[in-house]
């Protein structure tokens, strides 16, 4: 955790800011008052990893507030369908107990003002001045080596301020967006507002084009033939959004193709998909939210299919994809790359619960619905960064036929187990995160073909104990691996050599339970 984390205070309202943002710290002290105690509280993570957890920003009423999101705890739940908080953002990751090097941030409280305080002496003075003390909330890096950002002028006892001897001439309109690159093509100088996205994207001007899209809703009506709502053909290069408030979706409840959606134990896979990008060459998909929809049956979120080496999809969030009790995976993805070769996964986060909403910060949370987060099918060389897949009802991240893959950081939380690999071989992940699985296991290792390996470097999970019970999350836990005797009939496994699990160095024995 090395991201410096800053705090401000509004002296007027008692209301504090925690923010990443040196930027923020200041445009807070000039337009909004929160002019004291301008400097770096703490240190703290940008991505999560690790068994650090999302720290969420608040708000109510005028106020902020912070929320780790704790295993078990619902606290970030109840503050907003309880307590009548919004969830703005994640702000930082943080680790959900105390580990070495770290330090605990306390929340105090007064009235209805929360304060965040990482220094004992203050909290003593805080304390004594009437605050509550509601105890250590998460645990972050001291601050002592972290630079406080420039600070915002000091205001004059006049309204106006005073003049600085060498005054800088008065801020200049914002100048106008940097072209982009070559390769892109805005949405604006190819469409007009309320075109469909698909009669854009089929424009030959796009040919060998990314479209940028800028931040709004891009929504669709109904799937297109029985398959994709959303096609991106071969030959466009992709999508790049503005982030999370560019949002894709099914306006709800439009489909008419439930009918074509195959029962369970018919051996057939639901082909009707969010989003489609086929066949391409070195494509990307990035910065934009894939938002699932209420359409009464089951469906995919993203197929990235036959692609090409170099296809990338980054920086994406996908929510609220629905999924079965099927045997695993079940039949339905939030992100599935199928056949093709040589992709790159990155800061990518499926998250199983359905949100809603028209922009990230007004989002609101729905029902848990999450099909199996991310999946390969037949799909080798695949790389994979930093993805956060959680709360999936029915499903975790897949290996199906799909060999030599190689990930880092891969988090499974709350999923139904950790991470499931089938007929699937030489993949090896580099500090993966797996706790709170539905049924406590952590891995599965399955296959009636062939004999493989599977390697698993630095892992951070919950310690298996017993079906019914699972010890604390750490580096070093035991850890459940399931390799049946019988996986698709009777004796039929084939996997005999044992998978290698070893600490951070990639020597040491991590201790697990092999169920074969």
């Amino acid at each position: 955790m090395t991201q410096a984390t800053y705090r401000s205070i509004n002296p007027t309202s008692g209301v504090t800011l925690l923010t990443t943002s040196p930027r923020e710290i200041t445009n807070a002290a000039e337009r909004y008052g929160f002019t004291e105690d301008q400097q770096v509280e703490f240190e703290a993570a940008t991505r999560g990893g690790d068994g650090l957890v999302p720290v969420y920003r608040l708000y109510r009423d005028g106020a902020f507030s912070w929320m780790a999101d704790r295993e078990g705890e619902g606290e970030f739940e109840s503050a907003q369908s309880k307590y009548g908080y919004t969830s703005q953002q994640i702000d930082f990751y943080a680790s959900p107990m105390a580990l070495d090097c770290t330090v605990p941030v306390h929340r105090l409280l007064k009235g209805d003002i929360h304060r965040f305080v990482a220094d004992d002496a203050e909290r003593a003075a805080l304390t004594a001045n009437g605050w509550t003390d509601e105890g250590a909330k998460f645990w972050v890096a001291d601050a002592d080596a972290a630079p406080a950002p420039a600070p915002a002028p000091a205001p004059a006892p006049a309204p106006a301020p005073a003049p600085a001897p060498a005054p800088a001439p008065a801020p200049a309109p914002a100048p106008a967006p940097a072209p982009l690159p070559s390769g892109q093509i805005a949405w604006a100088s190819v469409a007009r507002a309320g075109d469909d996205i698909n009669d854009v994207l089929a424009k030959p001007e796009l040919t060998g084009k990314v479209l940028k899209l800028p931040a709004g809703v891009f929504e669709v009506s109904n799937f297109l033939n029985g398959s994709e709502a959303v096609v991106v053909p071969s030959r466009v290069k992709g999508i790049i959004g503005e982030g999370r408030d560019t949002i894709i979706r099914i306006r709800a409840n439009s489909s008419t193709y439930g009918w074509t959606v195959p029962a369970q134990g018919t051996g057939l896979t639901n082909q009707l998909y969010i989003m489609r990008m086929s066949d391409g060459q070195n494509q990307i998909l990035s910065d934009f939210w894939l938002q699932g929809t209420e359409q009464g049956h089951l469906y995919n979120g993203l197929m990235v299919g036959r692609s090409g080496p170099g296809t990338r999809v980054e920086d994406v969030l996908i929510t609220g994809i629905p999924g079965n009790s099927g045997a695993p995976p079940g039949e339905t993805f939030g992100l599935n790359w199928w056949r093709g070769s040589d992709s790159v996964t990155r800061n990518v986060e499926i998250d199983g619960f359905r949100w809603t909403g028209n922009s990230f910060a007004a989002r609101a949370k729905g029902a848990k619905v999450g099909a199996s987060p991310i999946g390969y099918n037949s799909h080798d060389n695949a790389r994979l960064y930093d993805v956060n897949t959680h709360d999936a009802e029915y499903g975790m991240p897949t290996f199906w036929l799909s060999n030599n893959a190689e990930t880092w950081n891969l988090q499974s939380i709350r999923n139904v187990i950790g991470i499931n690999h089938e007929e699937s071989f030489g993949i090896v992940h580099h500090q993966p995160v797996m706790y709170g699985s539905k049924t406590r296991r952590h891995v599965n290792f399955m296959s009636n073909r062939s004999d493989g390996r599977l390697t698993i470097i630095g892992s951070t999970n919950d310690e298996w104990i017993n079906p019914s019970v699972s010890g604390p999350v750490g580096k070093g836990k035991k850890m459940l691996i399931q390799t049946p005797t019988n996986y698709t009939g009777s004796n039929t496994n084939r996997i005999f050599t044992p998978p290698k699990i070893v600490l951070d160095d990639g020597v040491t024995s991590h201790p697990y339970l092999w169920a074969h």
